[in-house]
């Protein structure tokens, strides 16, 4: 596992609970808290509060992390990823299994995040996992049950992982659509935002399940003007993933949202806290002007976040849209 963050925390726990698995080892830069890892089962940084399987190996060299490993997941930010394989890929074996964890777009090239992996890796030939969903780190190792979806271009890739990462606690489904799985774990985030504007706001549950339910077809609309297939929208990774982040009380991007209804500046927001959603909307718009499509919800997200559109104007903004059929429209060529 590579990163021992939270959610490589969490997810080197959720393999080391494997029958088939016999170590895990952790890499980590910082040298007291692999200490503490592996003399204390504790992480002393991230999640302190677990004690750790002691199948648990906390590193600080990465190819102690590779050495004989059948599977490397990839536990790091998502603008982080490309550069760490630039860095590190040669120490990666051709056939090893990569799966990653970072949901996210690559913001420097506005691509998926495997299309960054491959092109930093030189090879496209790596296999390739994705794996997203409604996962809080805190609640996989509160043993709380939770289901994420793996998907890889070859289903085989995604099994492995799902054999490797499954238990009563951890269910992995598994997809070949990469390019779905990957959207929804990226876009997700500034319609979250949206989602703190309108709880912020006060306003009340009809708002908020209309919010919802069209922002998902939003998302469907993309997902399959970009290659994906609109079903996993409405799966783990799309309609899972944006509930969690929409209503759950540790996501960053709702929390950004109620801040912005309550006067406060996107600047000092993004001070305190890392929010994916900011950066991430822009590229929404981007690939949504590639495809020819409106997505009026996105739209209005990413105005406001941009200072083009007034919070208390957007109810108005979409409201008094022409009246239409619920079913969207197709991408146009113009």
């Amino acid at each position: 596992v590579i990163g021992a963050g939270a959610f490589g925390t969490a997810l080197s726990e959720v393999a080391a609970r494997s029958p088939l698995v016999d170590k895990v080892f952790m890499y980590g830069r910082c040298e007291e808290d692999n200490a503490g890892i592996n003399s204390f089962h504790r992480n002393p940084s991230y999640m302190s509060e677990f004690e750790l399987s002691p199948k648990i190996v906390a590193v600080s060299l990465v190819e102690e992390a590779l050495d004989g490993a059948c599977m490397c997941i990839l536990a790091i930010p998502a603008q982080a990823v490309p550069d760490w394989l630039n860095e590190n890929g040669s120490k990666l074996k051709p056939d090893m299994l990569i799966c990653n964890t970072a949901k996210g777009l690559y913001l420097r090239d506005n691509c998926l995040l495997s299309e960054a992996v491959f092109k930093a890796l030189g090879r496209s030939d790596q296999p390739y996992v994705a794996l997203s969903g409604p996962s809080f780190a805190s609640e996989i190792l509160r043993m709380h049950p939770t289901a994420v979806v793996v998907a890889s271009k070859y289903l085989y890739h995604a099994v492995t992982v799902q054999r490797l990462l499954s238990s009563p606690y951890f269910r992995c489904y598994t997809s070949q659509d990469v390019i779905g799985v990957e959207l929804g774990g990226a876009l997700k985030n500034p319609l979250a935002i949206g989602a703190g504007l309108i709880e912020g706001s006060g306003l009340g549950i009809n708002t908020m399940a209309a919010y919802i339910t069209r922002s998902s077809l939003e998302l469907q609309l993309l997902c399959k003007a970009m290659g994906g297939e609109p079903e996993t929208i409405s799966g783990l990774a799309g309609i899972g993933d944006l509930i969690l982040t929409a209503f759950g009380d540790l996501s960053r991007n709702r929390a950004c949202g109620i801040r912005l209804t309550r006067g406060e500046t996107l600047a000092d927001i993004t001070r305190d806290i890392t929010v994916e959603g900011v950066p991430t909307s822009s590229v929404a718009i981007d690939f949504a002007n590639r495809c020819g499509l409106e997505l009026p919800i996105f739209r209005a997200v990413n105005d406001i976040l941009l200072g083009k559109l007034k919070i208390e104007d957007v109810h108005l903004h979409l409201m008094g849209r022409p009246l239409g059929s619920e079913k969207m429209s197709p991408p146009t060529n113009g």
